[in-house]
């Protein structure tokens, strides 16, 4: 507990700092099912989906199956793996300060998919305060493995300009297949909770503060994701969330903010 606190509080400049940086808008969905099993099992599947800029542009498609155990009343283990199809938008850049569109040199002119395999163990400890106030701690190691994927490049060269001296128009060279090595990648996700959770209410608010810290990268913090927002229990086997999350990406995960809107249901049986 005390080491996430230190890691915490050290990324409050790090959200400073994120307001000088890309900013995007997203929505995230996720339906999810829960089976209860005997000896304090249980199984948890899950689809979702993100997009880009709102509604703009896909981002993501997952599908989960999870495993999950507790022991006693304070502490639980799972074991999940989650495919995910990953959506990377075209790779266009700007030219000499003009609003071109175009490089001097290759873009990805088409957005193209690419596989996921994730594997992640969890270890979540959480205990209610005053009958009310529950607080969780999960650490969770993340595996993750990139399948490889070719890319459509296109070379261009000698634009042309108009009256204003802005580019119009470029000559297009060649175009060719650019070959994407699979990657791996192992992090650990820390997670510190706080909701009020108060017997006999349908309402859960909460607030949550996670880091990524990327094992593969001398312990490097990628990613600071803070999130704000409330359940509901609509009745005993139904409930729903709705919560704004923020999530900061350092320079590695291309220094961006996202703002997202998440939506959730969960069955629970």
């Amino acid at each position: 507990m005390r080491r996430f606190l230190i890691l915490a509080f050290a990324a409050l400049p790090l959200l400073t700092h994120a307001q000088d940086t890309e900013s995007y808008g997203a929505i995230w969905t996720e339906v999810g099912v829960t089976k209860v099993l005997p000896y304090n099992f249980s199984i948890d599947a899950a689809v979702g989906f993100r997009s880009f800029d709102w509604m703009e542009d896909a981002n993501r498609f997952d599908a989960s199956i999870g495993l999950d155990y507790k022991l006693g009343k304070y502490l639980k283990f799972g074991l999940s793996y989650t495919f995910i199809e990953r959506h990377y938008l075209e790779e266009w850049k700007e030219n000499y300060g003009n609003n071109s569109g175009r490089f001097n040199g290759y873009n990805v002119d088409a957005a193209h998919w690419a596989h996921r395999h994730r594997i992640s163990l969890d270890i979540t400890a959480d205990k209610r305060f005053w009958k009310t106030l529950r607080i969780s701690l999960r650490e969770r190691y993340q595996y993750t493995h990139q399948a490889a994927r070719d890319i459509d490049r296109t070379r261009y060269r000698d634009p042309s300009y108009d009256a204003e001296g802005n580019i119009t128009e470029w000559e297009e060279i060649e175009s060719v297949i650019k070959h994407k090595n699979a990657w791996d990648r192992h992090l650990l996700r820390s997670r510190l909770k706080f909701a009020i959770d108060k017997k006999g209410w349908l309402w859960e608010p909460f607030f949550s503060v996670e880091t990524h810290n990327n094992m593969s990268d001398s312990w490097n913090l990628d990613k600071i994701r803070t999130a704000v927002g409330t359940e509901y229990s609509v009745s005993k086997q139904h409930k729903v969330s709705a919560a704004y999350v923020f999530t900061h990406e350092n320079e590695d995960e291309g220094n961006e903010n996202i703002h997202a809107v998440s939506i959730g249901y969960k069955f629970k049986f």
